[in-house]
């Protein structure tokens, strides 16, 4: 990261989550780019430069897991934190599986959020 701000892109297609994680990130030093669907995510990955993802199952047209696969193919380290609000457990276990870093349920819990971030960042250090 060489001293630059680490950089998140927050796929949602809720405007008021991709608000939130907006705020929260930016308070915890992280630049943030948002996008409010899978296609805009992988458009924008394209250009590189993210330390970290994190993506909502539900979106429209093309979903959060697609969405992941297509982002990996583009950056085979990309972290990626997967969102739900909806008991999608399998298809979550499925993108863990093929490398997502982790999950996290809608309500957020903010300090499960922190948390994750400071992981994923000191990883990315390493």
């Amino acid at each position: 990261m060489d001293g630059k701000k680490p950089r998140a892109l927050v796929v949602d297609d809720e405007k008021i989550i991709r608000d939130f994680l907006n705020t929260l990130l930016s308070l915890q030093g992280l630049e943030v780019v948002k996008a409010e669907d899978g296609y805009k995510a992988i458009e924008l990955s394209r250009t590189g430069g993210f330390d970290l993802f994190f993506i909502d199952y539900r979106l429209p047209g093309l979903n959060g897991l697609e969405t992941f696969r297509q982002i990996r193919q583009i950056d085979q380290d990309a972290s990626v934190v997967m969102m739900t609000g909806y008991a999608v457990e399998g298809i979550l276990e499925q993108a863990v599986s093929e490398g997502a870093y982790g999950l996290i349920r809608k309500p957020f819990n903010i300090g499960e959020i922190k948390y994750l971030i400071d992981k994923i960042l000191v990883e990315k250090k390493k």
